[in-house]
């Protein structure tokens, strides 16, 4: 019996675990950045970005890491050709 080609439909995975990563990325550095004014609170510490800033880069680095594993975790790159 021969094999079905599987079709493709949607995002592929490594474009999927790209989004997601900078997404997650995005909230908890941002958040990381807003709690750092609060709490521990040593008064020679002042974050320089906020939470916008925070956001964008942890959405640039969870978008290039989760691009990154994306293809390394990727079983369609492994296969028997």
């Amino acid at each position: 019996m021969a094999k079905k080609e599987q079709q493709d439909s949607g995002l592929s995975f490594p474009v999927t675990a790209m989004l997601v990563l900078a997404v997650l990325g995005a909230v908890v550095s941002g958040a990381s950045f807003e709690i750092i004014k609060y709490w521990p609170l040593p008064i020679s510490v002042d974050p320089y970005f906020g939470f916008a800033g925070g956001a964008v880069w942890g959405a640039v680095v969870g978008a290039v890491s989760g691009l990154a594993l994306g293809f390394l975790t990727d079983e369609r790159h492994f296969g028997d050709s």
